[in-house]
């Protein structure tokens, strides 16, 4: 996730986008990785008002669910952050099994 917004608590947001994101995957927090890059130099439709910019990648992504994650976590961002959904993209992918390295090997 990168913002031009300052999240106050880090930990906090992290632990609970990581919550949201393996429950709308319906994947054990484990293998949820969450980056923050909150306080950027950003701007979008030629303002720096509140914004995000988010990548999902997820091995098995079907882009059936991509509609209720994108609603899911625009309004977590909106309620954390206080971002609205229409200043918020996120780019999802789905990479295949063998281009995604995790413990020394892929998956």
């Amino acid at each position: 996730m990168n913002t031009n917004v300052e999240a106050a608590d880090k930990d906090s947001f992290l632990a609970d986008a990581s919550s949201l994101v393996a429950s709308l995957l319906g994947k054990p927090e484990s293998y949820v990785m969450i980056q923050l890059s909150d306080k950027q130099t950003m701007s979008f439709t030629g303002t720096s008002e509140p914004l995000a910019f988010c990548t999902l990648k997820s091995l098995g992504l079907n882009s059936s669910q991509t509609a209720e994650i994108s609603k899911q976590l625009c309004e977590f961002l909106n309620t954390k952050l206080g971002i609205e959904a229409s200043r918020i993209y996120i780019e999802f992918s789905s990479p295949e099994r063998a281009m995604f390295g995790w413990n020394g090997g892929t998956f």
